[in-house]
């Protein structure tokens, strides 16, 4: 492996880019290459075993491209697959859901929490175990909202439904006294804003992207696998259906325009 190589990620949709976003920033002189897998998106709703199929297809994909370093930039594919990459791939994998859970276990003040994920990520109990596992004094509240991600994918992110939403979603958070959420998918923190005025101004909103960075640059530290070249970040953008509607959605999540989206199937 060379310094040189690129990091690849992947999500099922654009959600993954809020962590290809702080990369970006982190490692700046890093190769990235992102694969949004848009034609099959939501992976959510979808059963166990398609999941693990799909993201199992990602990232042979990826590693097709000689990738140093793999992120797993979807919760939903962390909690069915993350340890079987983990033990059978020959790089590092990190996955949002180790850097969910240190970020949530450093913020929580009172140890009364919410997950908020898709149904799969919230019905696959991963979290909540591995939460366990490292804080047992915590306790934890898991909320499926299956609809968040289809209207984010489709930019309603503005949509009045969405509100009401979430709304019905998150009452039940209401009297259970938390003082911090977990984003646990990826997309959710386009509609922060939304679900910070359901929950409330008090409650701490918990996204992984910086943890995910720092994690990456630690690991490709220890390896001594770093980039040291002076050079202009390159970025690889991939998706499985429209490239257009990718680019519209990504210059959301990313803050700026990107140039050229390939389309790959898988």
């Amino acid at each position: 492996m060379t310094p040189d190589a690129p990091i690849g990620l992947f999500d099922s949709g654009v959600g993954g880019l809020t962590i290809m976003r702080s990369l970006m920033r982190q490692l700046p002189q890093e190769k990235l290459i992102y694969l949004g897998d848009t034609a099959r998106v939501p992976y959510g709703n979808k059963s166990p075993q398609a999941i693990i199929r799909y993201t199992l297809d990602c990232v042979n994909f990826l590693i097709k491209q000689r990738i140093k370093l793999l992120v797993v930039a979807c919760f939903t594919a962390s909690s069915h697959v993350l340890y079987l990459l983990q033990e059978t791939l020959p790089i590092p994998v990190i996955g949002v859901i180790q850097c969910g859970i240190e970020e949530l276990t450093r913020t929580t003040r009172s140890g009364r929490v919410a997950i908020l994920g898709t149904t799969s990520t919230i019905h696959s109990g991963i979290i909540q175990s591995l939460l366990q596992q490292r804080s047992p004094l915590i306790t934890a509240f898991s909320i499926a909202c299956p609809l968040f991600v289809p209207f984010i994918e489709e930019g309603l992110i503005e949509h009045p439904a969405l509100m009401l939403m979430a709304r019905h979603y998150l009452a039940s958070l209401k009297t259970e006294n938390i003082d911090s959420a977990l984003l646990a998918c990826t997309h959710y923190p386009m509609i922060r804003s939304i679900i910070q005025e359901v929950l409330g101004k008090d409650i701490a909103l918990v996204e992984p992207a910086m943890s995910c960075a720092r994690s990456a640059q630690h690991t490709l530290a220890q390896k001594g696998w770093l980039n040291q070249q002076n050079q202009k970040q390159d970025c690889l953008f991939y998706t499985t259906d429209d490239t257009e509607k990718f680019r519209a959605s990504a210059h959301q999540f990313l803050g700026f325009p990107i140039e050229t989206v390939r389309p790959i199937d898988l």
